[in-house]
């Protein structure tokens, strides 16, 4: 092991692990400060990149994997297949070398991306059949506050509860646009630009160093995505089999 990690006082090695979406992303963190990150060249190719972009990352800044002491991800609703990688990953590394996990709901990671003039913000992420995963923030301060969700909800009922002016941002707005903007008053209803509809390594970090000041670590033991729905094909087969279960 790296012995210049034994200092105390020197901020902790953090790996950054962001999988909910389409496009993962890795990055690297000492402490407070977000050092570098790497984007995975193809969509929904979670399981060929990730362990590589850690890999390249680690090896630019000299740090031997088992000098990570803090996994840093967010845990959905998202990507089914990217969120199990992240997760199995972060677990199989707090066992091997004791590192210490710290999750984040994918939604607040999104509410970052909303620019400093949006007050009431929905972030939207398809869940098919119509519905949204919807979560509602407002803006306190200089940071925004989820007031409702992640929920499996009607994105039209969604926005209509929403106080205007109105912002939407998320991989959902494609698949529900008319709905969004059905329930939305027309006057105050404003589509984000889509470069904020990716969640980023970064934001996860920023979140996640918060709750690791305060000690709030998961439970590597017990720590699962947060699907809200479970995966069609699961409810295909429990209905076929007569099985009764819901999602985390």
């Amino acid at each position: 092991m790296d012995t210049t990690m034994t200092n105390q006082s020197a901020p902790p090695r953090i790996l950054v692990l962001e999988t909910s979406s389409r496009t993962g992303s890795v990055g690297l963190a000492a402490g407070p400060e977000f050092l570098c990150v790497e984007h995975f060249a193809h969509s929904m190719r979670h399981a060929v990149e990730l362990m590589p972009a850690a890999r390249r990352l680690c090896q630019d800044l000299g740090w031997p994997p088992d000098t990570i002491q803090q996994i840093h991800l967010s845990v959905g609703p998202g990507s089914f297949t990217g969120l199990r990688i992240a997760i199995s990953v972060a677990r199989a590394m707090a066992q091997a070398i004791g590192c210490k996990i710290v999750a984040v709901s994918t939604v607040d990671v999104l509410a970052q991306n909303a620019p400093e003039h949006v007050q009431n913000l929905v972030v939207a992420l398809d869940a098919k059949r119509g519905q949204i995963f919807g979560a509602r923030y407002v803006r306190q301060g200089s940071g925004m506050v989820r007031t409702a969700g992640p929920a499996l909800v009607d994105p039209a009922e969604f926005v209509h509860q929403t106080p205007s002016p109105l912002a939407v941002l998320g991989e959902g707005v494609d698949y529900h646009r008319a709905a969004l903007e059905a329930g939305a008053t027309p006057a105050g209803y404003v589509e984000l630009e889509r470069r904020l509809w990716t969640p980023q390594a970064a934001a996860v970090h920023a979140l996640a160093w918060a709750q690791a000041q305060r000690g709030e670590f998961a439970d590597p033991g017990t720590l699962l995505p947060v699907y809200i729905r479970l995966a069609e094909a699961e409810e295909v087969w429990n209905r076929k089999h007569g099985v009764v279960s819901a999602p985390v």
